[in-house]
Order: C-alpha cells, then structure tokens, then sequence
C-alpha cells in the first residue's frame, strides 16, 4: 500500500497508547465513502466514479469502498480483542455486542484482505488493537513515497514536527525493514546525509524510484552498513538492498553519476548493478546517457521516446542510445510517449509514419507503434504518463498491485490496444 509521507496519518504514530476506541476508530473511517453511500448500494462505487474513463479513478474507488465496508463491520460488531503477551495477532474474545460467530481464522483473513486491497483499509485495520495493527502495518508500509526537504525517519516516525530545518530523527525509525517499494525525491536542497540515513533504514526495498543525484547516497549506505559490519563483527552481515532489482530514475543521469556504484559489493559477495533487471528513465531532455552497460543482467528498459531526439520527419530513424539493441539480456524496451503533450504538443502531431493520418491521435498513435516493432521486436510504444497521473501517482498504483509497465506494453501488443482511451480527433484547443 503506498503512504504519502507528509500526509502524516495517525497509523504511523509509534506509540499506541493514546489510540482511540472501537467506535471512535470506526467513525473516523466511515466518512471515507460517504458519497459512495448516498449514491450506490453500501460498499459499491457510485455510477458516475465507474463512468469514469481513469483506471486510476475506478481503482481508487474500489479501495475506498473496501475501507468503508470494514468500518461499518467494526462499528456494528465491535468485538473486544485479546492482546497476547507474545505481540503475536491472536484470535479475538467474545463479542461484546450482535456479533456474528467467526473463528477467529476468518477475521483475521478479512482484515488481511482489507490490508491488501486500499491504503485506506490498511490505515482503518492499524487503529483497531494491537494484534489487528501487526497485520496492517506491513501493507501500511509496503509503499512509501518521500517527497519533502527534511529527514525521513523524522516524518516517518509520527507524522509531525515538519519544519524543514529538522535533519535528524527525534524517535528511531522502527518500520523501515517492511519498505519493499519506495519513491524518494528532494524538492528542494537535497541533504546527503539525510539521504544515506533514508537508504540504511530500508534495507529490503525492492523497487527504488530515486533522482540520479541520490545514487551516490546508496554507495554511501552500502559503504556505512559494510563497516559497521567488520566492526561489530557481523561474520553474516545482515542483508542489505539484496532485493533491489528494479530503478527508475526521476531525473536525466550522466555517466559520472554512476561511477559511485561500479564494482560495489553487497553483503553476498554479489554486485549491486549486476542484480537490477528493469531499469527505467523518466527524463533525458539534458543528457540521453543510459548505464545499460553497466547492467550486464537488464532485461527490461524504459526511455521516453522524443527525449532521445528523435526526428519524426525521419521514417526510417529511430534515435536511442548507443548498444541497447545489442544488449545480449534486453528482452524488452519501451518507449513512453506522455498523453498530454501527444494530443496537445504540435511537435508530437507530425505523423511521418505508414498511413500519415493527421486526423486521428489514436490512428497516429497506434501507426508509430507499429513501426517502431517493424524495426525491432522487442519494440513497445505506450502511453505514460497518462493525462492528469503525474509520474509517481502511476509508479505508486503499479508497487500497490496495479499492472506495471512492462505489462501494459504486453497487453497492448496482445490485444492491439495501443491507443486505448485516446480520442478519435485532437482536441481543439490543440495548438497545431
């Protein structure tokens, strides 16, 4: 599930001391769907949310009316919950109020249930108890994305304290081990150190979005986490990012860049760039370097299509970096092509390809997909980001379960969809 940092919800409080109780805990979650409820049948998305042309919209709502649903289970059953001096999630007591008899199996698979589909579900499960909240936390958690200036284990902790000249956690970051995903951007003055401390307390990410500045703060924690080893002692060496195998990158990257990250080992003896095999980059305006050499084990690549420079008046051209076709692993490149700029971006309206049709940007498109497989199978044209999801909104519905980009790419192949949800003109406000 992923969780927006500075939204700073009660979920992420360290200490469950002061939490609410049962029915207060349900209430909260209830206005979550209140439209949903005044508009379609309890736990359904209303007729205008499934209208709606936005997979990303339909999914939201589908989420939402799951966390609905749980909290209208709560508050009508409240069941009183044992809290075993293991920490273990146990089986609850006798209910205290009409509450139907389910083994304890049940309700533990629903809340699993609840967890996995919404954050929102997941957020409701964590203000139940203690043993509710051990099933949550580690879908709570799966997906973090950081967008701020100041420490990450700061916000992480409780949500609050957030002025930007904060660098260092107040409370020791105690969730960290349960990131899989994460998403980590500087809007601002970028702080090393506060990076490095970011990268050391997730040492099980699996899929990691970052700048191409921040790569240098991944040797550096890999570095810190190798020493501190040999200090202590560690003949095992607790694992550290051995799980890594795919990166985007938010920003252009240069060859300097990573050169940090050459040659260095992890815990396994194995090399870090050897273990990535998805790789994709979300801006080469500035510079078109791409480290697929670097990554002798790629097997899928994304770059966005006219960042390369590529000439649309030229047919028989198609621009990418030097040696990706040659790559011996690559299974799979994809070229993104943004929906906003391809229906409003005049540049992306010159259509030079077979067929020529002006008229249509779903004909264009799906001509200029065609033609970039002509030249090479492992080809794929797709549409992304689509208009109105910024970037990392698509990242974080792929890591919470969504289809990912390579198979979108493969599903529009399959089933010849490669314009799906484009219009059949350009829109009028088009400047052409």
């Amino acid at each position: 599930m992923a969780l927006h940092i500075l939204s700073g919800p009660d979920a992420l409080r360290t200490s469950v001391a002061n939490k609410p109780s049962w029915d207060e805990t349900a209430r909260r979650a209830l206005p979550i769907n209140q439209s949903l409820r005044r508009t379609s049948p309890p736990g359904l998305p209303s007729s205008r949310e499934m209208r709606s042309p936005s997979p990303y919209a339909a999914r939201s709502a589908l989420c939402n009316s799951a966390a609905a649903l749980v909290a209208r289970f709560l508050l009508l059953h409240r069941p009183s919950m044992s809290v075993p001096k293991n920490g273990s999630p146990s089986v609850p007591m006798a209910p205290t109020g009409p509450f139907p008899k389910l083994p304890s199996e049940i309700v533990i698979q629903i809340f699993e249930a609840t967890a996995c589909t919404s954050r929102e579900g997941a957020h409701t499960i964590s203000l139940v108890c203690s043993w509710a909240r051990k099933i949550a936390l580690p879908h709570l958690f799966a997906t973090i994305v950081h967008r701020t200036q100041h420490s990450f284990s700061a916000t992480l902790s409780s949500g609050e304290n957030n002025h930007p000249q904060r660098r260092r956690p107040s409370v020791p970051l105690r969730w960290g081990h349960l990131v899989r995903n994460l998403w980590t951007e500087n809007m601002g003055f970028s702080v090393p150190s506060a990076e490095e401390d970011l990268f050391g307390t997730c040492p099980n990410v699996e899929n990691l979005a970052l700048m191409s500045s921040s790569l240098r703060a991944v040797s550096q924690a890999i570095q810190t986490r190798s020493m501190r080893a040999v200090c202590l002692k560690d003949a095992a060496r607790e694992p550290f990012l051995h799980r890594l195998w795919s990166l985007t990158l938010i920003t252009h990257t240069f060859r300097y860049d990573w050169h940090f990250l050459v040659g260095t080992q992890l815990h396994d003896g194995s090399q870090l760039l050897h273990n990535i095999t998805h790789l994709r980059i979300l801006d080469m305006k500035i510079s078109s370097f791409c480290p697929h050499n670097l990554l002798p084990n790629l097997t899928h690549l994304a770059l966005p299509y006219l960042d390369l420079g590529n000439d649309l008046k030229l047919s028989d051209t198609l621009r990418l970096p030097s040696g990706v076709l040659e790559h011996k692993s690559l299974q799979m490149v994809v070229l993104t092509v943004a929906e906003d700029k391809w229906l409003t971006n005049p540049w992306y309206q010159i259509a030079r390809y077979p067929g020529k049709n002006t008229a249509s940007p779903r004909e264009t498109f799906r001509a200029l997909a065609l033609w970039a497989r002509q030249r090479d199978e492992r080809l794929h044209v797709v549409l992304s980001p689509r208009r109105g999801v910024e970037p990392c909104s698509e990242w974080a519905d792929a890591a919470r379960g969504g289809q990912s980009l390579w198979e979108l790419a493969a599903e529009a192949r399959s089933k010849d969809s490669y314009a799906c949800g484009l219009p059949e003109v350009f829109p009028k406000t088009a400047a052409r």
